[in-house]
């Protein structure tokens, strides 16, 4: 890794861990249908998938430093299914960076399958994270840029200590791990609970 990538993620690592708040009141975002393009159907050998089912609601969450200044480099982004409540939340921990945001650490509660750590015996983790887990700015900056590319998707991650009951408990979890106050207070997402 080059010293300019360790600089910067140790930069990132410093902003994760500073005291923060919610800087505006946010709202959730409704994702709508899921529409597949024709091209990634076709890679996949089908017609287009297109399902309400599928549909996602999205609450991005300006913050602010300790003295009340916005951070305008940034963000969290919550994502949750629509018709899926508290399976599947994902927390990411945005930062821009040159071009893009990219994701410095993600936390997904309730996941649908284990996360494998690919990289398990180098960086002594476990080789398999079952339930709710973190992908620490920490843990993926010894990997190097590479994990924090849109296809490096974090790759190190760490189980965490309790399985969230509530969204406000998700909200006061993400609150703990990426030191922002405020987030107890999100209103929860407009899930459709016909479908349990």
């Amino acid at each position: 890794m080059t010293g300019n990538a360790s600089n910067k993620f140790e930069i990132w690592q410093q902003i994760i861990l500073s005291p923060k708040s919610v800087f505006n009141w946010p709202s959730w975002v409704d994702g709508s249908m899921y529409r597949e393009s024709r091209r990634q159907a076709k890679v996949s050998g089908r017609l287009p998938l297109i399902s309400d089912l599928a549909a996602r609601l999205e609450m991005i969450i300006s913050l602010a430093n300790s003295d009340d200044i916005a951070l305008e480099d940034v963000r969290i982004r919550l994502m949750v299914w629509k018709n899926r409540p508290m399976e599947d939340v994902t927390a990411t921990f945005e930062i821009y960076d040159i071009v893009r945001w990219a994701c410095a650490s993600r936390i997904d509660f309730v996941p649908v399958s284990p996360h494998p750590n690919k990289h398990w015996r180098k960086y002594a983790l476990e080789p398999e994270v079952n339930g709710s887990h973190i992908h620490t700015c920490e843990d993926n900056a010894k990997i190097g840029p590479d994990a924090f590319a849109p296809v490096g998707n974090l790759p190190n991650a760490r189980g965490l200590d309790r399985e969230p009951q509530s969204f406000k408990d998700v909200c006061q979890q993400v609150g703990q791990l990426f030191n922002v106050t405020g987030l107890q207070d999100l209103p929860p997402p407009d899930w459709n609970w016909s479908m349990l």
